[in-house]
């Protein structure tokens, strides 16, 4: 994504006022850090080779981020956007993508003002193009409470191995008990073509049943232990991925106002949620004196 230079205040009012281009968000998940990482990274790729805008919202930490396997040393976090601006705390990437640290996501956004974030949204539509592509690696915060449970359309990274079925179909509970998602998709990571089809026909078939989610298959990556970044998808892979949701054309798209506000609704509740939690735990512990 290219990011404008200073612009005059005819420039940016013209930008302040135009209709905002419209993106896809899509929730990176996974049970196996390094796996979702990758695939991550992997998606972002392929989306960007083919000439879209891509922004990535990491809320993972080291050492399984995607800034590691793109080789790019984090300066900045979601919590330094109140004073700094969006425009100044995203980072280059390459291959049109641009990279929004984040492994601070749910406080940072959950302690700003309404007037804040609507600072924050108006700074980036007058200073530079929306992204097409939203995609948010989930992090350590979990699949019920993290930021990419709020995208509909969702890749659930699956390891390319057998014992790891049950954690992949954990985190697709967690998350669609959350937040249901219109889209499923399943990404094997870490095993060939035919193990990564035996592997997504069990997951989706026990989806299916007890969640009622019908997942579509986006192939699998290669294992690879090395840190280096993995190739991007392309192909038919990515031409099920970037086409129109079936049933529902345009209904996946969102303008960048309207998700980052989501964003902030969704970090404010899991912070209300966090300390009625934390404050019933405090009354069950107190010893109450009978005197």
């Amino acid at each position: 994504m290219r990011l404008a230079d200073p612009v005059d205040q005819a420039t940016g009012l013209r930008r302040l006022f135009k209709p905002e281009p419209a993106f896809r968000a899509l929730g990176v998940l996974g049970a196996d850090g390094r796996a979702t990482a990758r695939a991550c990274v992997a998606l972002a790729r392929g989306l960007g080779r083919r000439g879209a805008r891509v922004m990535v919202l990491d809320e993972a930490r080291p050492p399984h981020h995607v800034g590691g396997l793109l080789g790019i040393l984090t300066r900045h976090t979601l919590s330094e956007a109140a004073d700094r601006g969006l425009v100044d705390i995203v980072q280059p990437a390459g291959d049109g993508i641009v990279l929004l640290s984040a492994p601070d996501g749910l406080r940072a956004l959950a302690g700003l003002s309404e007037s804040a974030l609507r600072e924050m949204a108006d700074d980036w539509r007058m200073r530079t193009e929306a992204p097409e592509w939203l995609l948010v690696h989930a992090g350590e915060s979990g699949p019920a409470t993290g930021l990419a449970t709020t995208a509909d359309d969702r890749v659930l990274v699956l390891s390319g191995a057998k014992s790891r079925l049950a954690d992949a179909y954990a985190v697709m509970k967690a998350a669609h008990a959350a937040r249901a998602g219109h889209a499923w998709w399943v990404l094997v990571e870490g095993a060939d073509a035919e193990q990564a089809r035996v592997l997504f026909a069990s997951l989706g078939e026990t989806a299916e049943r007890f969640l009622g989610i019908v997942p579509g298959f986006l192939g699998h990556l290669p294992r690879d232990r090395s840190a280096s970044a993995p190739p991007p998808l392309d192909g038919g892979r990515m031409d099920r991925l970037v086409g129109e949701p079936a049933g529902r054309p345009g209904e996946a798209r969102v303008d960048f106002e309207r998700y980052l506000q989501r964003l902030w609704l969704h970090s404010r509740m899991v912070a209300e949620s966090t300390g009625k939690e934390t404050a019933t735990k405090r009354v069950q512990n107190v010893r109450w004196s009978s005197g």
